[in-house]
């Protein structure tokens, strides 16, 4: 979808396996599957696909990095690292000498790992292993650090250079396992989504936690945070979201003090989610209908919503948002 032209292409069809995670950039569209397939295409060459096998288990999460930072000659060479400061963690990592000058894809596995390969070679650069299954990894806008969750409460921090990564810090972010992280536009904040319905925001200068937010549908199931994303461009300055069903939450990270909760089933704002009661919310079908996805346009000015039929398309009040009086976001 081609949010400047609002076009729909089909670019990518029949795959022999059902489809887990998903990334575009570039040239580029790549999918991951519940078998550790792993299915990389041109737009350019649509016809084109290259399928393979990556890690041992689902490919939970796959990313582009269009831009690596360059890597120092020291590290230029074939190495493994097994410093205490990882095996602290449970953690080991594998670099592996590679070109510079071309895209890398990120791989989130089940298998307990993280992988750096080469595009469209696919050849294998890095490979980190985690104590727990890995279900997403997030690398900083000014792609100097890394944030890594899975099946725990842990979230693992990496100082990014090329295709190497040096272990940061390990923290924690609330009572159970996470499956989304992103970082703001400064690469100054980061945040954590997890299962039991908190969403955990922490300032990377202090490491310090700045706030803990919970979901709309907090203490249920289905108030499960499964994805989170920071606005990622202007003065925006916005965090959004989505619960496992139902409810997208969207936040003012200029004091995190005002938020809109919408239904997506209904399109309804929930103004005051503070004081909303159940009996006046919608219905419990409504409720059930589940969130694929979530992402804002590169300009900020939209927030995209998959669910498992349909995307949704929100626009952002910019012009309240610059006024910096109103608290309007959608």
């Amino acid at each position: 979808y081609d949010t400047r032209k609002q076009q729909s292409t089909r670019v990518l069809g029949d795959l022999a396996f059902d489809p887990v995670s998903m990334a575009v950039g570039g040239d580029y569209i790549v999918v991951g599957g519940q078998r550790a397939e792993l299915a990389v295409g041109r737009l350019s060459e649509p016809s084109e696909t290259t399928v393979v096998r990556v890690g041992g288990s689902i490919n939970n999460f796959v990313a582009l990095d269009q831009q690596p930072t360059s890597m120092s000659a020291a590290s230029a060479r074939r190495r493994l690292r097994d410093s205490a400061a990882f095996t602290d963690d449970g953690v080991t990592s594998l670099n592996i000498t590679g070109a510079q000058d071309v895209p890398r894809l990120l791989v989130c596995n089940n298998d307990h790992t993280v992988r750096l390969l080469s595009l469209p070679t696919l050849n294998l650069l890095t490979e980190l292993r985690f104590p727990t299954a890995v279900n997403y990894a997030s690398i900083s806008p000014d792609g100097a650090k890394m944030c890594v969750v899975g099946d725990s409460n842990q979230v693992f921090l990496f100082h990014k250079n090329g295709d190497t990564f040096e272990k940061m810090a390990t923290m924690e972010a609330s009572n159970d396992a996470s499956f989304s992280c992103d970082w703001s536009q400064t690469s100054e904040q980061f945040a954590v989504g997890s299962q039991d319905g908190y969403v955990t925001v922490w300032d990377i200068r202090t490491h310090n936690k700045m706030v803990q937010l919970e979901t709309f549908q907090h203490g249920r199931s289905r108030g499960a945070c499964r994805n989170v994303k920071f606005s990622p461009s202007g003065s925006i300055d916005l965090l959004a979201f989505s619960e496992h069903t139902g409810y997208v939450n969207i936040v003012d990270t200029r004091n995190f003090a005002h938020r809109q909760v919408l239904c997506v089933a209904t399109g309804d704002e929930i103004a005051d989610p503070a004081v909303q009661s159940w009996a006046g919310s919608p219905g419990a079908g409504s409720q059930d209908l589940q969130i694929t996805g979530l992402r804002f346009s590169p300009n900020s000015s939209a927030l995209f919503v998959g669910l498992e039929q349909s995307i949704l398309e929100y626009t952002v009040d910019r012009i309240g948002r610059h006024s910096f009086s109103s608290s309007a976001i959608i």
